[in-house]
């Protein structure tokens, strides 16, 4: 038996519609935690807030649906999760990956400067603009403008303050993301500059001969199969209640693509020695699941023929019938099922039989759980 895939989003206390509706479709156990509240030796930090979700959160359980909302940790960062965040602020690989994200994702960008009136006529905007601009090249180390009591939080004028607000922000995502690193969850986010920062840390680990290597995480792997296989148009149309909906209804669909999501990931293994396992996720979309969806499609393709193919022969007999005008202006199920007549008969007989091979190639198809996704919109 698998183990359960336990996902714990840790960008922020609220998680995207699009996202959560890809967790329920895919994740065992969905984890959420209240916005930390937390502080750098007193001189800066968050202002922790309960999770919007929290209120749902029962309803989400009666639902069948295992979503948990955890209080954060807060007080000062002490200890390994201090020293891992000084890490990140010395890396510079890392800090430029951050810097990099705030320019190509609105959603990290606003997750990390926080939209609103900053005074002095700056906003959020404004800030992103200035922190984007730092050329990271002309200063040492964030770790060290970090720790600089000279150089004020949020001082939006000199060169060495702006780059302040841009370590501060590092400093704040690298507690958050370490937060996520939780003992029995799998880290799960949204943003691709998420995964990028996973690949500078993983990096830096490697680097430093590590005595085990990092697993790719599974998350990262489920959503790149997920959004390789269904449209983004089709996740948008899905309601919350029909995805939970389609979840139990498919469970034995879902626990199969999860097992031979598992089994792809431990084929994976650890993260390659240039840590870039994005990589090694996009080798196994090319080299595992876009032939699977092929062999399948054409399954599907061979049995559809074989049908329309044995009635068009069986139905001679009938021609001019009304069925067989009904069969080829329409081809679904239903209407092959409702057929009346002697040409029904026989055509119902043979759908049934296509129908049961159908089956059998969804069964045999483990992906077939997504693909079937866009059939039920």
């Amino acid at each position: 038996m698998r183990d359960k895939l336990r996902a714990l989003y840790y960008p922020d206390f609220w998680v995207e519609y699009k996202t959560l509706i890809k967790c329920i479709l895919l994740f065992d156990e969905i984890h959420l935690m209240d916005r930390p509240s937390f502080t750098f030796g007193g001189r800066y930090g968050m202002v922790g807030a309960a999770s919007p979700i929290r209120q749902y959160e029962k309803s989400f359980r009666d639902e069948g649906l295992p979503l948990y909302v955890h209080p954060a940790p807060g007080g000062i960062v002490s200890g390994e999760l201090l020293k891992t965040v000084e890490a990140d602020l010395s890396d510079a690989n890392f800090v430029a990956r951050f810097q990099e994200g705030l320019r190509v994702s609105p959603h990290f960008r606003d997750l990390h400067i926080h939209p609103g009136n900053y005074g002095h006529g700056e906003t959020h905007e404004t800030i992103f603009h200035k922190v984007a601009a730092i050329d990271l090249r002309q200063f040492a180390s964030a770790l060290e403008i970090f720790n600089d009591p000279l150089v004020r939080h949020m001082d939006h004028i000199t060169p060495e303050g702006r780059f302040k607000i841009l370590a501060s922000a590092v400093a704040c995502c690298s507690a958050k993301l370490s937060f996520g690193a939780r003992e029995g969850f799998s880290p799960l986010a949204d943003a691709s500059p998420y995964s990028d920062l996973l690949t500078a840390k993983y990096r830096r680990t490697i680097n430093s001969a590590a005595p085990s290597g990092m697993p790719i995480p599974a998350t990262d792997l489920s959503l790149a199969i997920l959004d390789e296989l269904v449209p983004e148009e089709t996740l948008g149309k899905i309601q919350i209640i029909d995805a939970i909906k389609y979840r139990k209804e498919s469970e034995s669909a879902r626990e199969a693509f999860l097992e031979r999501l598992l089994t792809l990931h431990a084929k994976l293994g650890e993260v390659p020695p240039d840590g870039n396992y994005s990589a090694s996720i996009q080798k196994a979309l090319t080299t595992e699941i876009r032939p699977a969806v092929t062999e399948f499609r054409n399954k599907l393709l061979t049995i559809h023929e074989k049908l329309f193919g044995k009635i068009a022969a069986g139905t001679l007999a009938w021609a001019g019938s009304s069925g067989l005008v009904q069969v080829f202006g329409d081809m679904t199920w239903e209407k092959l099922f409702s057929l009346a007549g002697a040409a029904g008969v026989y055509i119902a007989k043979e759908a049934i039989a296509a129908r049961v091979e159908e089956r059998a190639a969804r069964r045999d198809c483990a992906i077939s759980y997504l693909l079937d996704l866009e059939t039920k919109q």
